[in-house]
């Protein structure tokens, strides 16, 4: 098994599905508990396109930050509320949405992990078989400092902020690249790192991390 490219032509209806849910969830937030936000499609799927991948016939997944602009001083001494808050109102959009079918496929609830939410999408009568996920990470930012990922830890079932990884000039950097026509090889390097940590069984380094890997990787080549 090895990691290969996913079409866009193929990733096309489920980005666009995944962004009618969150912007369902974004105004419904707002609308019944005054928790404004904003959702962002990050990583390999994002602005940069055209680099999502999936390992055989794997399923591939797309990852997105719901960032928090502003919520009730509740939410914020809360965080378990918060987090339940989030999940809770994903579900009521994901069971609205099962008349949308995206290339046969339907959501099943969103599952509560460390650092997001998860949505499966299964293939209709085989509830063993995902064909596709997106994964929700809550974050907020502390004025004009780090970003902070809301996590929980399952050990002790307790809910914190934690700082998410510093990814400070990347969609500039990314942009610098493209311009000098470079993209190519980031295409290369990426797909390269990412099946050399499979051959490692290197479960620390998900696709988010890879591509900030490559993208700093490339840009210190052509640009320092």
């Amino acid at each position: 098994m090895a990691y290969e490219y996913v079409s866009e032509k193929e990733v096309r209806p489920y980005r666009s599905e995944c962004s009618r849910i969150l912007t369902e969830l974004r105004d419904y937030l707002n609308e019944e508990y005054g928790i404004i936000t904003q959702f962002f499609l990050v990583g390999s799927g994002s602005h940069a396109r055209k680099l999502v991948m999936r390992n055989g016939n794997s399923p591939f997944d797309l990852d997105y930050n719901l960032v928090v602009i502003r919520m009730p001083e509740e939410y914020w001494n809360d965080t378990r509320c918060l987090k339940n808050r989030v999940r809770d109102s994903l579900n009521l959009i994901l069971r609205r949405s099962r008349s949308h079918v995206v290339r046969g496929g339907q959501f099943s609830d969103g599952k509560d992990s460390t650092s997001v939410i998860t949505a499966l999408m299964y293939t209709p009568g085989v509830l063993s078989q995902v064909a596709f996920s997106f994964d929700l990470a809550i974050l907020a930012r502390d004025e004009d400092g780090p970003y902070y990922r809301l996590l929980h830890d399952k050990g002790s079932n307790n809910y914190h902020w934690g700082e998410a990884p510093s990814v400070h000039h990347i969609r500039e950097k990314a942009d610098a690249i493209k311009s000098k026509r470079h993209w190519g090889e980031v295409r290369e390097r990426y797909k390269d790192k990412k099946n050399m940590y499979l051959e490692r069984q290197d479960k620390n380094h998900p696709s988010y991390i890879v591509y900030v890997e490559t993208i700093n990787e490339v840009y210190r080549k052509y640009f320092n």
